[in-house]
């Protein structure tokens, strides 16, 4: 049991003590509340139904506690009744409101049914309520999977630091195998997150899942396809794997690990609108090495970009175009499928003026652009990457200025 398992248990229980503590006062005061369709509701109802769900969440967690195993349908299920713990109050006092509200309205306007204004309370306390309780659930499963990432973010790093050791003792073999460990670890995790069933999956079928849902691009895919080679080599090899093969090895799981946590956020987007300064400073500078995980991000903000996101994701590829081209030739490199989406809307997200008077401003970034990817094109020495940045430069020359407003 880790130690958020335990606060989460105490707390619980913490509140639930804390709840009894209110019983005389609720006692004394049994009697009031409110009325729905003539149904009375009092403090004693909303009371009760605030302790029942205490209860069964402090029961689900104990069944957590006494599993064998981690059960997530456990966690599901004790986070939805100690949501509901949670927004019986507010929700019980907003129906007071609004039925008070509304009877005080139809002191005024006695032609208003008594039962017109009975539904209008349960529908307005309805949606009130629903929106609380939607409000909390979602922070809960938010805190609990944020601190659960946390942990096993700190088990890698333990892991890490293990094979680090094994790898300065001369256990090449050993240490291969606890950093092929946390690659493994959390390419699983990624996969879950993107709905993909891999849990009893071999690291073969995690890279082949991989590769099958595009969850990872071709260079990240050959570094799991040689982290699993040695792997298999220190398995069934007696000393197959040497000092230079352990340290590359353990090299290759911090680049794949460094892609991994980048690509399992859920919220790419809202991590580039938190941090947008620092990442347009970043691109202006243009050293990669500052800039990966950045670029990460605006890749994964890309690839699951909806509703008008691939607009709030302009300022990010022009100012790479203007001052660094070659990031978002790195950082497309190997995903032919991502590069030729973005190229698709490149034009109507870099050249749409929506306001009317940014003509002007729009073709003066686009020269540069220009300019920045021939003098690119002129001095790199990759012809892969040349190849890019010509098909970025040819989308560009292409487009034209759209006004809109």
């Amino acid at each position: 049991m880790d130690d958020f398992f335990k606060t989460k248990v105490g707390f619980t229980i913490g509140l639930l003590a804390a709840v009894f503590a209110f019983k005389p006062l609720v006692d004394s005061n049994s009697n009031l509340g409110f009325s729905i369709f003539e149904v009375k509701i009092t403090i004693s109802h909303a009371y009760v139904l605030l302790t029942a769900f205490l209860g069964l969440a402090v029961y689900f967690i104990s069944l957590q506690f006494a599993s064998t195993k981690h059960v997530r349908v456990l966690d599901a299920v004790s986070d939805t009744c100690y949501s509901i713990a949670l927004a019986t109050p507010p929700v019980f006092l907003a129906f007071w409101l609004i039925t008070t509200l509304i009877g005080l309205l139809g002191t005024y306007i006695s032609q208003i049914p008594e039962v017109a204004l009975s539904m209008l309370a349960g529908i307005l306390g309805a949606l009130m309520g629903n929106a609380i309780f939607t409000i909390l659930r979602k922070s809960i499963k938010a805190k609990f999977t944020e601190v659960e990432i946390q942990q096993e973010r700190k088990a890698d790093l333990v892991i890490l630091s293990r094979a680090q050791e094994l790898f300065g003792l001369g256990m090449y073999d050993t240490s291969v195998l606890e950093s092929s460990k946390i690659v493994e670890s959390a390419l699983r995790r990624l996969l879950e997150a993107r709905g993909i069933a891999s849990e009893r999956g071999s690291m073969l079928e995690l890279e082949k899942l991989s590769e099958q849902y595009r969850v990872l691009n071709s260079e990240e895919i050959s570094f799991l396809k040689e982290i699993r080679e040695r792997r298999n080599q220190s398995v069934h090899l007696a000393d197959a794997i040497d000092e230079q093969s352990a340290r590359r090895v353990i090299q290759l799981s911090r680049e794949l690990i460094s892609r991994l946590e980048a690509l399992s956020s859920s919220s790419a987007f809202v991590w580039l609108e938190k941090n947008r300064e620092r990442v347009i400073q970043l691109f202006k500078e243009g050293r990669f090495e500052k800039s990966h995980q950045a670029l990460n991000m605006l890749k994964e903000a890309w690839i699951n970009r909806d509703g008008a996101v691939w607009l709030e994701l302009s300022e990010f590829f022009e100012t790479l175009l203007v001052f660094n081209p070659e990031l978002i030739v790195r950082m497309f490199e190997g995903d032919d499928e991502a590069l030729d989406s973005w190229l698709e809307s490149a034009g109507d997200q870099l050249f749409t003026d929506f306001s009317g008077n940014s003509r002007s401003r729009l073709n003066e970034q686009k020269s540069k652009m220009v300019s920045q990817l021939n003098k690119y094109i002129a001095e790199s020495s990759a012809e892969c990457r040349k190849t890019i940045a010509q098909k970025i430069l040819d989308t560009i020359n292409n487009s034209e200025i759209r006004e809109i407003y």
